[in-house]
């Protein structure tokens, strides 16, 4: 499978400082405050644009891959012969697709217009992946990260087992993105997707939901509200859907059975 990269595992610029001034009913006070980077990219899959993606300007060969496979162009990580990130365009070369949708959205980090699949689109979780409610507690503290610790501008995403470990993670401006980017991240490390535990920061709509279950990952762990599209999608597709989780409390949507006390 080839690859080759400009910029795909590139930690520059992610963050950017910004003087600014605050001002309050007492005065005005100048500072320097961080601020997430977000770039534009062209996605273009066997010389076609899909997509123009608004994302973190890290782990983009990730992103490809994720994003593919989340999105249902391919089934696998198998049909994609090749990917290549060069200055602001990602490259992908697939196999056994018969038709690509032209997708001409642009995904921001307000997220308008995701694709997510019509309610003919089969899809469903056969896993019987159960998992304790303490480690959900205590999974939720891989969600804290350096960058949203700095800027507040960002959304996280990790891939645990049903030990609690990590076994990927991924940080962007976008929730999509960070999807995309821990679900390629587990597709290039051969992790057994129906295993896992997929954590979020951010809301789960239709379009969320969508992206595990295409990936096969069994269960959503969501600090965020859900949707109502996102609880139909979980539903549809037989994922088990948890949201409003902290350190003390948890919802379950969907997939009660599949959370043992």
């Amino acid at each position: 499978m080839g690859e080759k990269n400009d910029r795909a595992n590139n930690k520059t610029d992610e963050i950017k400082k910004f003087d600014y001034e605050k001002i309050t009913r007492d005065g005005r006070k100048k500072g320097v405050e961080f601020v997430a980077v977000e770039e534009s990219y062209d996605l273009i899959v066997n010389g076609m644009r899909i997509s123009s993606i608004m994302a973190s300007p890290n782990d983009l060969k990730e992103l490809i891959y994720g994003y593919l496979v989340s999105e249902g162009i391919v089934k696998s990580k198998d049909q994609i012969s090749s990917v290549e990130v060069k200055d602001n365009k990602l490259y992908a070369f697939i196999e056994g697709s018969e038709k690509i949708e032209q997708w001409l959205e642009l995904r921001s980090s307000g997220c308008v217009g995701v694709h997510w699949g019509d309610s003919e689109e089969e899809v469903s979780i056969e896993s019987e992946f159960k998992i304790g409610s303490d480690l959900i507690f205590k999974a939720l503290e891989h969600l804290n990260t350096n960058l949203y610790k700095k800027t507040s501008g960002s959304h996280s995403a990790s891939l645990i087992d049903e030990q609690g470990k990590i076994l990927a993670k991924s940080v962007d401006v976008g929730r999509h993105n960070a999807f995309d980017k821990v679900i390629g991240k587990g597709l290039l490390k051969g992790i057994d997707m129906s295993r896992t535990i997929l954590l979020a920061s951010g809301r789960q709509s239709a379009g969320m939901v969508m992206k595990a279950a295409r990936a096969g990952i069994p269960i959503i762990v969501s600090k965020a509200a859900p949707l109502s599209s996102g609880i139909e999608a979980a539903k549809r597709t037989n994922l088990t859907l948890i949201c409003f989780a902290d350190e003390k409390k948890f919802s379950v949507f969907t997939g009660g059975q599949n959370i043992e006390n």
